[in-house]
């Protein structure tokens, strides 16, 4: 199974695709937009993700009077808080620019259907549906025919619920990424479940990964091991910034640390017949064991087992010759404790 994203080819052997989510991280800021691009870029990794919204369609008037006061709170009310993390829409097309000029795809998550053609009239190569939208059907419906790669979180979803996801964007394109994802912030380890993405993979036949919101890294690596194609990861310049998401998220260290063992591990899983390595052969000479005479051998005197031992190093023969030895006669006197050649025995 393989799908390409602009020019990256991902799945089968291809390299795990990785995503530095920037999310609302930005803070609303196109500054510090364009500051975590560059620090995505710095990390190493394939793309670089963001969220658009327009808050009045996906929230109820009563939900957007909400008091929303609290450390992280960017406004007395949600709708003034959800507000202050949109980017102006001005500011999209010079992001975009900015990632692609550092070898980064740019694309976003659209939280309904004016900010999916937003995205489309962007260019962006490819969607992502959140998990809170799996059993929005017309939103999914409308994003499959965008002519780009889906990818979609399964959080917080029922497998059924996922079914109906999965069967609706079957309906128009069948390159898609099955996202494993717990939507809580931080996600705790136990609950990750990431053996899951092999059902997933096996029940619809397509491309898994794994978008985490847990703490470290590790379970992120472990997912690729276990199959992921993709692996999405929150970014922040500082987890103790003020905002939704920053907690959740690694800072450029963590995110390059995740990179490079990520491609560690994917150089580690590659299968090549066994064979004795050209780094392993200087070890291997060293301290493989030889024949070895156990005790001096007269001209002539038949070699028996009790004249043979097996020591370091491993230049000599090798002792799974020993059977073939036995029962030669010795061509010369030969010293105890020195390596058997060929040239000693006949």
């Amino acid at each position: 199974m393989k799908l390409r994203i602009a020019n990256r080819a991902i799945g089968g052997e291809c390299p795990c695709f990785i995503v530095a989510e920037a999310g609302v991280n930005h803070n609303g800021s196109p500054e510090c937009a364009g500051a975590l691009i560059d620090m995505a870029a710095k990390c190493h990794v394939d793309a670089i993700k963001f969220q658009r919204r327009n808050v009045d369609s996906i929230l109820t008037r009563a939900e957007l009077d909400t008091p929303y006061v609290n450390e992280r709170s960017f406004g007395a009310t949600y709708e003034a808080h959800r507000r202050a993390l949109e980017l102006p829409a001005g500011a999209w097309p010079a992001l975009k620019e900015r990632a692609e000029k550092r070898g980064l795809l740019f694309f976003a998550t659209p939280y309904d259907i004016g900010s999916a053609d937003f995205l489309a009239d962007l260019g962006v190569p490819a969607v992502k549906v959140a998990s809170c939208d799996v059993t929005n059907t017309p939103l999914l419906d409308h994003v499959a025919r965008m002519g780009v790669p889906v990818i979609l979180s399964t959080g917080m979803s029922e497998e059924d619920e996922i079914d109906h996801a999965v069967r609706t964007v079957w309906r128009h394109t069948h390159d898609l990424v099955l996202m494993n994802c717990v939507s809580a912030y931080p996600a705790a380890h136990a609950e990750l479940n990431l053996r899951y993405m092999r059902r997933l993979s096996k029940r619809f036949a397509t491309l898994v990964g794994h978008s985490g919101h847990e703490e470290g890294i590790a379970t992120s690596i472990a997912a690729v091991a276990l199959g992921a194609s993709v692996v999405e990861r929150h970014l922040t310049l500082d987890r103790a910034a003020k905002g939704p998401d920053h907690a959740a998220s690694l800072e450029p260290e963590g995110l390059r640390h995740l990179v490079r063992d990520i491609r560690d591990v994917e150089a580690a899983m590659k299968e090549h017949p066994k064979r004795v390595l050209d780094s392993e052969k200087p070890i291997r000479a060293r301290l493989a064991k030889s024949l070895v005479t156990a005790r001096p051998i007269g001209a002539g005197d038949v070699i028996e087992r009790s004249s043979l031992c097996l020591k370091s190093p491993g230049t000599g023969l090798s002792p799974l010759l020993m059977d073939r030895v036995i029962g030669h006669h010795a061509t010369r006197a030969i010293p105890a404790d020195v390596l058997l050649r060929d040239d000693m025995f006949r």
